[in-house]
């Protein structure tokens, strides 16, 4: 039979009782080992009922995971949606953006046309205009009227800094 470590004394030599000596405790199995059984016999089975602790706190942990990665996976298809959605719109609105481009370049060419000076005056023959024979220019310097054409001390300009 093997020793035991608490030691045993005739009755006639017990004391009262010691303190417990910490290097002289029994010799224990660490908790997270199971005690070694002799062969033939059986660990004690748990009473019914009793859930394994190591399950439960695993159920609410997986299902934390997966409404978590449910929730990611919606909230990724919203955005690329949304995202989608203003791509389209974008294409559209650039679409109606260039054709309102050639739309106003078409209305500034026709406005350059209508506003050059053979048009004009062909517009003016139409509804009954006749160009005026007898011009008549006004001389800022002595306030003159000059009619017919006038002289080329009067056509030309004088003006500071300039030289034709």
């Amino acid at each position: 039979m093997a020793t035991d470590t608490i030691q045993r004394t005739p009755a006639s030599r017990q004391q009262a009782p010691r303190r417990a000596d910490p290097r002289n405790r029994p010799v224990t199995a660490p908790r997270h080992t199971l005690p070694v059984l002799p062969p033939g016999t059986r660990p004690a089975s748990r009473p019914a009922g009793t859930r394994s602790r190591s399950r439960a706190p695993r159920m609410p942990f997986i299902l934390l995971l997966v409404g978590l990665l449910g929730g990611a996976l919606v909230s990724l298809l919203v955005i690329s949606t949304t995202l989608a959605q203003g791509s389209f719109r974008i294409t559209s609105l650039q679409a109606q953006n260039a054709e309102l481009a050639r739309q106003a370049q078409t209305l500034t060419n026709q406005v350059a046309q209508a506003g050059s000076p053979a048009v004009i005056a062909k517009k003016a023959r139409q509804l009954g205009m006749r160009p005026n024979p007898r011009l008549g220019f006004i001389d800022l310097k002595s306030g003159k009227i000059v009619v017919g054409k006038p002289s080329r001390a009067d056509a030309a300009i004088n003006v500071p800094g300039f030289t034709p």
